[in-house]
């Protein structure tokens, strides 16, 4: 056996002190925070008036369109065409539209929606389901 124990004790000691300060550097919080691109907020876009339109294949029994949850257009027994214009934000990466659709007992239905984004391009997407239908839309 080389060394006595209480030598190796004292250098183990010695090295673990050495480490102690850059490791409390590494890992302590400081006051200041960092703020991390994924954990900003999205930046508010303006409300504006975004123009729909909705064709549905067959009469419906309820339609409803959210945004973010909340219900920005809703209608019983809409048209077989209907227009509107929906007061939410568009952001440069796009808008989700929450579709709620009731038709009633039948064959499968579709609604369609066009949208026309605040840059003039228009946006087309379709919904298809047989009774009812519950959907997040996409615009992109």
């Amino acid at each position: 056996m080389k060394g006595s124990p209480l030598l190796r004790a004292l250098v183990l000691a010695g090295v673990m002190l050495a480490l102690a300060w850059p490791l409390h550097m590494l890992t302590r919080r400081g006051t200041e925070t960092v703020e991390l691109a994924g954990n900003r907020p999205p930046e508010a876009a303006a409300t504006s008036e975004v123009p729909v339109e909705l064709t549905f294949s067959r009469a419906a029994q309820k339609a409803e369109l959210r945004h973010l949850g909340k219900v920005v257009w809703s209608k019983d027994q809409p048209a077989l065409s209907e227009r509107a214009e929906l007061k939410v934000p568009f952001p440069p990466e796009g808008l989700e539209l929450g579709v709620s659709v009731v038709w009633g007992e039948g064959a499968a239905s579709a609604l369609r929606i066009r949208l026309t984004a605040p840059d003039g391009g228009e946006l087309d997407r379709t919904v298809w389901g047989t009774a009812s239908v519950e959907s997040i839309v996409p615009f992109p």
